[in-house]
């Protein structure tokens, strides 16, 4: 038991210079997805229980704003693996509360103005690379600015309501 409470602490000391990294030198660039996008708000994204740290100690819970893709003008995806072309009507989640590693500041300041219904124009980036002690993939947006809806903007469907996360319960 002592071991794990050592491990915990260890990671607790360790995690916060792992997400607030700049670019990492080895980082593999995957796929890249220049796009107009309409903003639709911030959500709270709360812990989904998957380690033994959640809720209370495993910073899984974010808070991400919401892009729906208008038009895809540019991808590119120079490595094997990679996301896929973002389609009109997907769904880009921007974290605003956590550091992304090779995503300027100025990206949060941006979204912090933006009103549901504002348009941008945005780069997103998708590496593959370490931090810290291991190896994971990170998606820094490299270029956002506000933009005039496009005239030939399509009609999005509306999205399927977010539902909470049900609270684990002991049997008795």
């Amino acid at each position: 038991m002592k071991l794990v409470n050592h491990i915990v602490a260890v990671a607790a000391l360790v995690a916060p210079s792992l997400f607030a990294a700049p670019m990492p030198e080895n980082a593999e660039l995957l796929a890249t997805n220049s796009v107009v996008a309409v903003y639709t708000g911030t959500q709270e994204r709360p812990c989904m229980h998957r380690t033994a740290l959640c809720p209370d100690r495993c910073d899984h819970g974010a808070k991400v704003a919401v892009f729906r893709v208008l038009r895809n003008d540019n991808y590119s995806c120079p490595g094997k693996y990679g996301d896929d072309k973002a389609e009109v009507g997907s769904v880009i989640m921007i974290d605003v509360r956590n550091e992304v590693p090779g995503q300027d500041d100025s990206v949060k300041a941006l979204i912090s103005t933006l009103n549901p219904g504002d348009t941008v124009a945005m780069t997103q980036d998708h590496y593959y690379g370490e931090i810290g002690c291991c190896m994971t993939p990170f998606r820094p947006v490299t270029k956002i600015e506000k933009v005039e809806k496009p005239a030939d903007a399509p009609e999005l469907p509306a999205l399927a309501p977010q539902h909470p996360v049900m609270p684990l319960r002991r049997a008795r």
